[in-house]
């Protein structure tokens, strides 16, 4: 029994670090990205927060579509060596694969933490997120700023399809679901909080890897949008919600 918690306990930090590279960079692009003063912004200012919500779906649901017609419904196999070298240890058995998700992942979370916590441009990021006008004023370049979020986002998000590739099947919808996820986990978290977005991602992978033999593959899900209804029920600023003001 504890072999097959602690076998449930690898696959659950092994999806909550491939969920935790995906909503961290929409946790960025919430917070500065030029979807935010193009679709979240006016949304926010109605005063509902599930309006934004709703439009990053839909600006998701519109990017899957153009990728679609870029290079078709073909699906694709993307192979790696690391997939097929399997390591057993103490009863329990996992692949190289799923090492270099977990290893790359902390990597990333902890170099992007430090990043945004400690050096003049993480702390210029967090600035343009709280008052773009008045960063302006304090002579940090709004539009440069945003550009680098948008790289730093979009190489999580590369990080995460390039770890993602070899256990799926490629296609232009194969990440939806992730996204979905990934958006939950975000709203769990707190809207543009990074340490809370961490903490749920770890949370929800953990939840899904205990739950499956319980519920199967096919009903996962049920368990991550439950726990999204019972967070906005019950905490609708999400876990970590002191610094939430910073993105509003």
């Amino acid at each position: 029994m504890l072999t097959v918690a602690l076998q449930q306990g690898i696959n659950g930090l092994v999806l909550g670090s491939l969920y935790v590279l995906v909503a961290l960079g929409l946790t960025l692009i919430y917070g500065v990205f030029l979807i935010n003063a193009a679709v979240v912004a006016p949304l926010r200012e109605r005063g509902n927060e599930l309006l934004p919500l709703i439009a990053t779906i839909g600006v998701s649901v519109m990017l899957e579509n153009v990728m679609l017609a870029w290079f078709g419904p073909i699906p694709y196999a993307f192979d790696s060596p690391y997939s097929d070298e399997v390591i057993r240890f103490g009863g329990m058995f996992f692949t190289v694969q799923s090492v270099l998700i977990i290893a790359v992942s902390t990597a990333a979370i902890g170099l992007l933490y430090a990043f945004m916590k400690f050096t003049f441009l993480g702390k210029a990021l967090r600035a343009v997120a709280q008052d773009r006008e008045t960063a302006g004023l304090m002579g940090i370049n709004p539009n440069r700023v945003i550009m680098l979020t948008f790289v730093i986002a979009s190489a999580l998000a590369g990080m995460g399809g390039a770890m993602l590739g070899p256990v799926l099947v490629l296609t232009p919808f194969a990440g939806a679901s992730v996204i979905v996820k990934a958006f939950a986990i975000v709203i769990i978290g707190g809207f543009g909080n990074v340490e809370g977005t961490i903490i749920a991602g770890l949370i929800v992978g953990l939840i899904e890897s205990y739950t499956t033999q319980v519920l199967g593959p096919g009903l996962i899900d049920i368990v991550v949008f439950a726990l999204l209804l019972l967070m906005l029920a019950v905490r609708p600023t999400g876990l970590i919600a002191e610094r939430r003001e910073e993105n509003v």
